[in-house]
């Protein structure tokens, strides 16, 4: 499937301009240079300016690059650039979190270790106090756990 056929009529006209948080999407893929998985939680947050998504077609959006043959560094760029594309925001944040089987299996079995990405779009990437924002979310929600 596209991005345009997974979010479908779900992008409306709304006056909003705070950041909208859609946190801990659980994912599932699959390392294309080792062929075992990967999996996670996703955080993607974006600043509207003058449309919003329908909130389950964020983690849509998720498993749509997730559930191919992918690396965690273009799974999380992919994501905040069909956001930033679909809606043009103000701003994307996207930051992933994930356990690689090729970590924990084979070469260094390392079973606790987990590899953080994130793509910052916008007013998150040239902000500091939105971009602080979004990261101590991610970061306060990760504390919870």
């Amino acid at each position: 499937m596209s991005v345009t056929e997974v979010i479908g009529k779900g992008v409306f006209t709304e006056d909003c301009s705070e950041m909208v948080l859609v946190k801990d999407i659980e994912f599932y893929s699959l390392c294309e240079h080792h062929m075992l998985p990967f999996y996670g939680r996703v955080h993607v947050a974006y600043i509207p300016d003058g449309k919003i998504i329908g909130l389950s077609k964020i983690p849509r959006i998720v498993d749509l690059f997730a559930r191919r043959l992918q690396v965690q560094e273009r799974m999380t760029q992919q994501i905040a650039q069909a956001l930033q594309d679909a809606l043009k925001p103000k701003g994307v944040g996207v930051v992933a979190d994930a356990h690689h089987l090729c970590m924990m299996m084979r070469g260094v079995q390392k079973q606790n270790s987990s590899a953080l990405t994130s793509c910052l779009l916008g007013a998150f990437q040239t902000d500091s106090k939105t971009r602080n924002e979004f990261l101590s979310f991610v970061r306060s929600l990760n504390a919870l756990r």
